[in-house]
């Protein structure tokens, strides 16, 4: 069995079972709640008995406990293949004990065809009460060595302390009972003498009568100093929890993010950026992207400044989140008046090993451009095909599009037209395990289209 046939395998079992809950008094019942782990698979539709129950399951998504009778079922899944197409990839029973939690993690790299299911079990009667609270903890980061766990208060000293566990990956503890209050949550490498965390929550509040599934698991396409992130299920869904990162200096507290700026207005002068009052990025000419800068995770006064304009041409506030990476770009036109703005783009950079990943952004200020259909096909003739995008507004993004690998043209058109707009426009090759960022510009009073991989 291929790593994608056993993704299924899990996602199927897991993640697609809803309302199946029954009113009967004596039959046995059985509990299951699922984890998509695998950092480079791609998204699932899930189907019970042939009815659709989960679609696009994406990565670092965990459900929340379902209750079933005790028995088989017959689950399916249909893998979601470029071209929005679709192909069923398994038909298959699965029993199920009662009076058992169960938490089915798909874990490994599709990549390297190490993809496969890790079940871990807990008993359905819980410890938790008004003063305490249930946790199972979980390595399922593939890659990622053996480490410590060290749950403490938040100001413990790490060489006074013990860890809580020491696992490998595809290990988790037994149910652990501990007070409700104030951590933190820590990993070191279980070789390091120093106890220096690979990994650190920052406080946490761990409220009492839960019953928590904490899961490492990797970081998957999220800006973080740490090779992993925590996935926290509480029975009804999951949340993540990112390093709060010291690699750029102390935050306290604050997790890191990703920004790059880019100068996207036709006819423009050369910008400075300044991030609060401190200049970032000096001199940026039309139509360069600079690199994603590590900052951060906070609000920001976002300042463009064009020389020999005495007011900023850009003026805002950017709020920027734990874990995610950011393209602010300068857009709009400068005849017959200046009307220049920011379009702030938040990216999917997370690869899948399965194809390429293409983001496409509409940047053309024109208002010949407003709206436009844009076409991905293998040759320059677009007469036969469909549009990829329809109706693609100005100032629009769209995200985590999934393309076989190979050559295309990009062309794009009027709504219902087929003369070009921009193109066709070769793309550089398409290659899986990548992604690509297409934007659309006005360039010397025509269009243009800028290419490049932003793959994380």
């Amino acid at each position: 069995m291929n790593g994608l046939s056993k993704l299924a395998v899990t996602l199927v079992a897991v993640l697609g079972i809803s309302a199946c809950d029954s009113d009967g008094d004596s039959k046995d019942y059985t509990y299951l709640q699922a984890v998509h782990a695998s950092p480079d698979a791609p998204r699932a539709n899930v189907l019970l008995n042939g009815n659709e129950a989960l679609s696009g399951l994406e990565y670092g998504t965990g459900s929340g406990y379902v209750r079933l009778e005790e028995g088989t079922y017959d689950v399916a899944v249909d893998a979601q293949l470029p071209g929005g197409k679709t192909a069923e990839v398994i038909n298959a029973p699965l029993y199920l004990d009662d009076d058992i939690l169960y938490t089915a993690f798909v874990v490994g790299s599709a990549a390297d065809g190490s993809v496969e299911p890790l079940i871990v079990t807990r008993s359905e009667d819980s410890m938790a009460n008004n003063q305490s609270l249930d946790v199972q903890v979980v390595h399922a980061a593939t890659g990622v060595t053996q480490v410590n766990v060290f749950v403490t208060t938040p100001d413990a000293d790490l060489t006074n302390e013990n860890p809580v566990a020491t696992l490998a990956y595809t290990q988790f503890t037994n149910v652990l009972n501990i007070p409700d209050g104030e951590y933190r949550i820590r990993l070191t490498d279980s070789s390091d003498a120093t106890n220096t965390p690979v990994f650190d929550s920052g406080p946490l509040t761990l409220a009492p009568n839960s019953n928590l599934t904490v899961a490492a698991i990797n970081k998957g396409g999220s800006v973080s100093d740490s090779p992993v992130k925590l996935l926290v299920l509480d029975g009804t869904g999951s949340s993540t929890i990112l390093s709060v990162g010291d690699s750029f200096g102390a935050r306290d507290g604050v997790g890191l993010s990703e920004l790059r700026v880019g100068h996207l207005v036709d006819g423009a002068p050369n910008v400075d950026v300044l991030l609060d009052g401190n200049s970032v990025l000096t001199d940026v000419m039309f139509k360069d992207i600079s690199d994603y800068l590590p900052v951060a995770a906070m609000s920001y006064n976002a300042s463009v400044v064009a020389d020999g304009v005495a007011d900023p041409i850009i003026d805002a506030e950017v709020a920027l989140e734990s874990g995610k990476s950011y393209s602010v770009y300068a857009v709009g036109m400068v005849s017959p008046t200046i009307a220049i703005e920011p379009l702030v783009v938040i990216d999917v950079r997370r690869a899948v090993a399965t194809s390429a990943v293409l983001n496409v952004t509409h940047a053309a200020a024109n208002p010949a451009a407003a709206n436009v259909d844009v076409y991905l096909t293998k040759t320059q003739d677009i007469s036969t095909s469909d549009p990829a995008i329809t109706n693609f507004a100005y100032k629009e993004s769209v995200q985590n599009i999934y393309v076989v690998a190979g050559d295309y043209f990009v062309t794009v058109t009027a709504p219902g037209d087929k003369t070009p707009v921009i193109g066709p426009a070769p793309l550089p090759r398409l290659e899986d395990g990548m992604v690509y960022q297409a934007i659309a510009i006005d360039d010397n009073g025509g269009f243009n289209l800028l290419v490049n991989d932003i793959t994380n």
